[in-house]
């Protein structure tokens, strides 16, 4: 039997910050976990990092025997969990840090009351410092006690600040083996939908966590290409199968949405993504994602979410 009730999970492939990530939660005041890396079949020599820090943590190191993240990141998820038997696991990232109270926090809240939990975070650059743009929007990221589902989905549909990543939830053992996770292209929108989903599992509630966790934007992960054509598509199409999902869910768990952020979150995607998209290929989208709209609305959607990127973009490139 296991000393520790935690499983930190990493699903490892870059190699960059792994040495950094690694560091972080050898820093933890309370190192009462164990860390399961899964080896992609990364082309970098993964395992000579985790060496280093062997005698600093209780590390699983496992080398998969072929690339599943680049067919499936969700699949690639679940293997990595599947090398686990802990109570609890925290699905974290090969290129995050932590604060190093953040386990010593966990094992402090009211395990008995929750099944789902959050930390807050803040985004850091390349170079591990507060990004810019982000820190902006900190203080919209700052939850005391708890949030419901309704107002999680609704703060991430609106598309103003309100972050979510992977990393930042530690979830009880019970949840992922009912619901696993919502798969999409990419995983893109795929953890939003798992952890609401698991929220609604929780008395609709997430339990909040004063500890921050450190997303990195470093330019290197797939969140950041919004470049690559082929990228760009499977992010449009899991923003449509994404919507969708939205829809059916609060359908079901009785969780009131209007069209109009439904509308919204698809215009901010299809701005970030492709801003040149054709308002006839937009009205397709969101008619495919199964949301009744109003034309005006939509219209004025699109010129000035869409559009307005896009002239953005344009007058930065000739600057």
């Amino acid at each position: 039997m296991k000393l520790s009730k935690l499983a930190i999970v990493i699903p490892a492939f870059k190699a960059e910050y792994l040495g950094a990530t690694l560091r972080s939660l050898s820093s933890q005041t309370n190192k009462d976990f164990t860390v399961y890396i899964g080896d992609d079949f990364s082309p970098y020599d993964l395992r000579s990092i985790v060496n280093e820090f062997s005698s600093h943590l209780n590390i699983v190191y496992h080398r998969f025997e072929n690339n599943l993240g680049s067919i499936s990141l969700t699949k690639q998820w679940q293997r990595c969990i599947d090398l686990t038997d802990e109570e609890w696991i925290w699905l974290f990232s090969d290129d995050d840090i932590v604060a190093e109270n953040a386990v010593q926090i966990f094992y402090e809240a009211n395990q008995s009351q929750s099944l789902f939990y959050k930390f807050n975070t803040q985004v850091i650059d390349a170079y591990g410092d507060l990004h810019s743009y982000y820190r902006k929007f900190d203080h919209l990221n700052i939850y005391q006690t708890t949030i419901n589902s309704a107002d999680f989905i609704i703060n991430r549909l609106a598309c103003k600040g309100y972050r979510s990543f992977a990393v930042e939830y530690v979830f009880h053992r019970s949840l992922y083996d009912k619901f696993k996770f919502v798969d999409f292209p990419l995983a893109w929108g795929s953890d939003d939908a798992t952890w609401f989903l698991y929220s609604l599992n929780n008395r609709k509630t997430i339990t909040m966590l004063p500890a921050n966790v450190y997303w990195r934007y470093s330019g290197v992960n797939i969140s950041s290409d919004v470049k690559t054509l082929s990228v760009v598509n499977q992010k449009l199409e899991a923003a449509r199968l994404y919507i969708e999902w939205v829809r059916n869910t609060s359908s079901q768990y009785q969780v009131e949405i209007f069209n109009d952020l439904l509308v919204r979150w698809l215009s901010v995607q299809v701005g970030s993504l492709y801003p040149k998209m054709h308002y006839s290929d937009f009205k397709k989208l969101i008619k495919d994602a199964g949301v009744s709209y109003n034309s005006n609305k939509l219209w004025l959607s699109y010129i000035w979410t869409i559009k307005k990127n896009f002239i953005v973009s344009v007058l930065k490139s000739k600057k």
